[in-house]
């Protein structure tokens, strides 16, 4: 934006300087070539009065040496005509009527038309200055006088001028550029500090602490817009604040009666017939909702959690925090006949969230547990042509077409294909939410040949600084991972 008003800010400046600029230069070269053509044209009109008397009283000896002594003065030579045309008297040998320019002027004075103006005098322009004089006595025209004066002083006056102008001018527009670029830098700071601010409002995660604009400077209307969008930030703070505590009070008051209820449930297996297994079969679907309904509860509690999150990413050491995900892993992964394949180097480190990677990794290792059983999963970490640390868990099974791969993700969607599949639809909206509080992303597309590629994106951590990796992330036990296999 700053680009664009300085150019629009230039724009207006350079027309404003050429709308001065032009009309001082033009007029400071007309002023010069009429005060030279006036000067010059005094001169033949003496000039002229002189001839008059000379061929009146035929003493054309005299005007010679007139002549003469101009044009040596001046360097400006002097030619005296007849009314045929041909040459009376001349200031120096071989001035003719046929010098170049000459022939017009002459025809025009000797028909008794002076010249009367002549072309604006230009640093460039070399062309001479030819001034013709009728000689008229008693209204009938006896000859011409010509001048040709050589304009070299007049222009390097005027060049001169032009230069002190051009000075002036490009002094002048300095000053405008500096105190435009002054000015659209004191009115685009606040829109600039407003822009980062709303974009942190607008990021996808709603703040828990206020995002503010703090000494916002500028005009009052910036200023007044400012305390309007810190109101505006602290309310959607506050709100936010506020759904997310409803979401955690809910889920841990919702854990009491649902365990009461799954209780209730299995006291109920005691007292059905034996030989009723319609009923036992509805009792297993009822306590199956059951612990459905409590994964949801889990994944809403952990994703409130995890949005409200404001520590300051740190630097973790990947490599161990994945190895121990993997091992964590391989048990359920070997029950279900999925071969799981860890290709991590050492010493790979990047900025996360004290203890949130393990769980954010846990995602992609269940999913690929539930959707590629009994194929081939495959994690690498990498440090990317980006520069960022790459952790790819790419499977082989049957993946997801293009038009759900778009809505991968997104929480509580699940695909048709896998309703059967025990899920809550939260586990990568969850993943998502911890990796993009640490400043970093994932992504999702279809692995080559088939099967889904899920791949983390987080910022590298100075690779010289020899940092563990939190104990929480390497003792991370394998609850979840347990758990999964066991409803294998």
């Amino acid at each position: 934006m700053r680009r664009r008003l300085l150019i629009i800010v230039l724009g207006l400046t350079a027309g404003l300087v050429a709308a001065l600029g032009l009309p001082l230069v033009q007029a400071a070269a007309e002023e010069e070539s009429r005060k030279f053509f006036l000067s010059r044209a005094d001169d033949t009109a003496r000039f002229a009065d002189e001839a008059e008397w000379a061929l009146s009283t035929g003493r054309t000896r005299y005007l010679t040496a007139s002549l003469t002594r101009y044009d040596e003065l001046y360097d400006t030579p002097v030619l005296v005509t007849g009314e045929d045309g041909l040459v009376i008297s001349s200031s120096r040998e071989g001035l003719t009527p046929e010098l170049s320019g000459v022939a017009g002027p002459l025809r025009r004075a000797l028909a008794g038309q002076p010249t009367r103006q002549l072309h604006t005098l230009w640093p460039w322009d070399d062309r001479p200055y030819v001034i013709a004089e009728p000689i008229v006595r008693d209204s009938r025209v006896l000859g011409a006088v010509v001048t040709v004066s050589e304009t070299a002083l007049p222009r390097a006056i005027i060049r001169d001028r032009l230069l002190v102008l051009g000075l002036g001018v490009a002094a002048l527009t300095v000053v405008a550029l500096v105190a435009a670029a002054l000015i659209v830098r004191w009115v685009l700071r606040p829109v600039h500090t407003l822009d980062r601010a709303a974009h942190a409002v607008g990021s996808g995660t709603l703040p828990t602490r206020a995002v503010r604009v703090a000494d916002c400077s500028g005009p009052p209307e910036l200023r007044r817009l400012a305390a309007s969008f810190n109101a505006m930030a602290e309310n959607i703070a506050a709100a936010a604040r506020n759904q997310r505590a409803f979401v955690a009070q809910a889920t841990h008051q919702l854990r009491n009666p649902l365990t009461a209820l799954r209780i209730r449930l299995e006291n109920v297996e005691w007292h059905l017939p034996g030989d009723d297994a319609e009923g036992r079969e509805e009792l297993r679907m009822a306590l199956g909702e059951v612990d459905r309904l409590g994964e949801v509860i889990d994944s809403l509690l952990q994703l409130a959690r995890a949005e409200a999150v404001e520590a300051v990413p740190v630097p973790v050491d990947v490599s161990a925090v994945v190895r121990s995900r993997a091992r964590a892993w391989r048990a359920a992964y070997t029950r279900t006949g999925t071969r799981l394949t860890v290709d991590v180097p050492d010493g790979v480190t990047a900025l996360c969230l004290p203890s949130l990677l393990g769980h954010a990794l846990d995602v992609p290792f269940d999913n690929a547990l539930k959707y590629a059983r009994g194929c081939s999963v495959t994690v690498t970490v990498r440090r990317g042509d980006d520069g960022f640390v790459h952790i790819r868990v790419r499977d082989t099974g049957p993946g997801l077409p293009p038009d759900e791969l778009a809505h991968a993700g997104e929480r509580f969607w699940r695909s048709g294909r896998h309703r059967e599949v025990p899920g809550t639809g939260l586990g990568l909206a969850t993943a998502r939410t911890l990796i993009e509080e640490s400043g970093g992303t994932v992504e999702l597309s279809a692995a080559d040949p088939t099967g889904l590629q899920i791949l983390i994106r987080l910022r590298p951590a100075d690779e010289k600084v020899a940092v563990p990796g939190p104990r929480e992330a390497l003792e991370h036990d394998g609850a979840r991972a347990a758990g999964a296999a066991e409803r294998q």
